[in-house]
């Protein structure tokens, strides 16, 4: 059986209640037809399309998602430093970003907690309806959850990332890609950012029009 946590529930159409759960170590999602609410944070177990809860059947899978499906892709210049496709099939971070950081004298991969952790599992509560906002704030967690699991402290981990996140925020943008979901600076109304984009993938496409003559 494989651990899941609640990340959120809410109602389908027919009242019926749907919760989304994510595994953190390799990060997969399921969404449960639930019997029962769940706390937020409660650990359920799936075996196969089946989930349970301190040994008890709650519900059945009837979707799931897992990074295996996406590719992760490191040759763009990306905002936010992580990003990720309109289709939800490419997942972004940025080109200038370092991908080996030092915490705790722990070496971490930045591909995996920041591409395949955060975007990720941010990606997939977008596509499932919530706000970026809400979907930012869940994706921090189970960050943080990934962290913590690889024995380092998060707050040692965030001031180490954050001090390239801004580094990267006011490094001009070199090439965006063309699909980028812009969801996160629409809702973020940032303007700046949304302006600096634009003018990106306008000399992307000037750059493959001018490459095709």
């Amino acid at each position: 059986m494989t651990k899941y946590k609640i990340l959120s529930e809410k109602k389908s159409e027919n009242n019926k209640i749907i919760g989304l759960a994510v595994n953190y170590i390799s990060p997969s999602m399921v969404k449960i037809l639930l019997n029962k609410r769940l706390k937020v944070n409660s650990i359920v177990q799936v075996d196969n399309d089946i989930a349970y809860y301190k040994k008890k059947y709650v519900g059945k899978i009837i979707e799931s998602r897992d990074v295996s499906e996406m590719t992760i892709n490191t040759d763009y210049s990306i905002k936010y430093t992580g990003g990720y496709s309109v289709d939800g099939k490419r997942i972004f971070l940025d080109k200038n970003f370092p991908k080996l950081i030092i915490v705790n004298n722990k070496i971490i991969d930045t591909v995996e907690s920041i591409a395949k952790h955060h975007e990720v599992t941010e990606k997939w509560l977008v596509d499932f309806g919530y706000s970026y906002a809400y979907s930012h704030r869940l994706a921090t967690s189970i960050e943080r959850d990934f962290i913590r699991f690889l024995g380092v402290r998060w707050k040692a981990y965030d001031k180490e990332v954050g001090r390239f996140l801004h580094e990267n925020y006011n490094r001009k943008l070199e090439n965006t890609p063309l699909d980028l979901d812009l969801l996160p600076y629409i809702e973020s109304k940032d303007s700046k950012a949304l302006k600096e984009i634009k003018e990106s993938i306008n000399t992307a496409i000037l750059d493959i029009v001018q490459y095709e003559r």
